[in-house]
């Protein structure tokens, strides 16, 4: 506009000139034809200029986008993959009826998480954690000469989430089910199967399928069994707001487990309390080993209510379970197959510094109430046929660094007495062994120091 406006100003002026010059001002003609051409020249340098500042502009325009395109290519690939993990210093003291001394142990447990996402709808885990093969523990105790300590695939699934409400699980994954605050099952075991889990506003409902044991016939030698041991089961539940700060939810669980008895789906050869026999067993296991005596189809049911107290989460909660194909125990002449939790906590000692928590709990498991393999680590020694009170309590000292204590009061052998060997001080050193038979309701007591770092 500019140039177009000066152009128009020039020809006038020269216009006017041409106009009111004599004819023979042969020189004014001169300087006039000077004029056009510097006009021309001055014309030709603002197109230039304007074409210059277009693509200056566009250069700009062009360097926006791509940064632009760049940030979003960079949280997208950032929300794509994650990293998180925990690492825990645990001080361990136990004080067991009939044991001369208290034993103390150091141990820690690291883990580390990977989250990934394929795409808008499949988000993937992949975990690995100290404490080797055993799926009820990540813990590695602080002995043998400060060797190194073993890290193992701790998580690996897949998730496939069509819309908001349903989800499809494969692979060595977290609990598929809810669970309430008793010891009914490990926080470290991580179910290996498929699981579906479905939410529609205060409605839960989930199906699961978990492989405990699969068993294969030799191609060279096909005789035994090739029958898998396999847990499958299914929950329902709901959460009824009772009002803002109020919240109770219900749920009942099935689980059916196949194959168990008769065989002796264990880890290291332990069924962790569940009545064993060597008798009716499978033709798999060699002449004298050990199977379950029972099936195991547990029929559990929860509530668990969730409010507020001056301005801090309070939670009770019940659990009833019974497997109602526990066998007559052979020693008690009945069956053992109720398990019972019961408990509150106040507080959650969260990341944030200076939040605080404590909780009691008691628990009552029967012999063959709950499969063993599935059963808490800590409480009870990790077995069945066990009860008594767990006092916990954590406050966090910084941004995600927590104190936790926890205190197991508990009885072992409720109903099926054992027997404990112990060193006869009437003996001169060293000391020879003697029985004793009968023990029900033996003293248990475990308390647990943990430092908690979290990132």
């Amino acid at each position: 506009m500019k140039r177009n406006l000066l152009s128009l100003a020039v020809a006038g002026a020269l216009g006017c000139a041409t106009a009111f010059a004599p004819a023979p001002a042969f020189a004014q003609n001169a300087e006039i034809d000077a004029l056009k051409a510097q006009l021309a020249a001055l014309s030709a340098k603002i197109d230039q200029l304007e074409k210059s500042q277009a693509q200056t502009r566009k250069t700009v325009d062009e360097t926006q986008a791509t940064a632009d395109k760049t940030a979003d290519t960079v949280a997208q690939e950032k929300s794509r993959l994650s990293f998180g993990g925990d690492l825990r210093y645990r001080n361990e003291t136990f004080d067991v009826q009939y044991v001369d001394r208290n034993r103390n142990r150091d141990r820690i447990r690291a883990r580390l998480n990977a989250t990934f996402r394929a795409n808008d709808t499949i988000t993937g885990v992949l975990g690995i954690s100290t404490g080797s093969t055993d799926p009820r523990s990540g813990n590695q105790t602080l002995t043998d000469q400060n060797q190194r300590k073993d890290f193992d695939l701790d998580l690996a699934y897949v998730t496939w989430a069509p819309n908001a409400d349903l989800k499809f699980t494969g692979g060595k994954m977290r609990y598929p089910w809810i669970r309430t605050g008793a010891f009914f099952y490990d926080n470290d075991v991580n179910p290996e199967g498929i699981a579906v889990n479905y939410t529609k506003g205060n409605f839960f409902a989930s199906t699961f399928y978990d492989w405990l044991a699969e068993r294969a016939l030799s191609f060279s030698a096909p005789t035994g069994t090739n029958t898998d041991s396999i847990m499958w089961g299914a929950q329902a539940g709901y959460r009824f707001p009772i009002n803002d700060a109020t919240k109770l939810t219900v749920a009942a669980t099935y689980f059916n487990y196949d194959s168990v008895q008769g065989y002796n789906p264990f880890f290291g050869g332990n069924s962790f309390g569940n009545t064993t026999t060597t008798v009716g067993c499978s033709r798999t296991l060699a002449a004298g080993t050990a199977c379950l005596l029972s099936d195991f189809d547990i029929v559990e049911g929860f509530a668990d209510i969730t409010t507020s107290a001056a301005g801090r989460p309070l939670r009770f909660f019940v659990d009833y379970a019974q497997n109602t194909e526990a066998e007559v125990n052979p020693t008690v002449n009945e069956k053992l197959d109720t398990a019972l939790g019961a408990g509150f906590s106040y507080g959650a000692a969260s990341a944030a510094k200076g939040t605080w928590e404590f909780g009691v709990t008691y628990q009552q498991v029967e012999k063959d109430a709950l499969f063993g393999q599935l059963l808490d680590s800590d409480f009870g020694d990790g077995n069945t046929d066990t009860s008594g009170y767990v006092l916990r309590g954590g406050y966090t000292v910084a941004r995600n660094w927590t104190l936790n204590a926890a205190l197991f009061l508990n009885d072992l052998s409720n109903d099926v007495p054992q027997s404990v060997t112990v060193f006869n001080e009437a003996t001169p050193a060293p000391y020879d062994t003697t029985v004793i038979g009968g023990i029900n309701d033996r003293d248990y007591k475990r308390l647990q120091l943990d430092l908690n770092f979290r990132f």
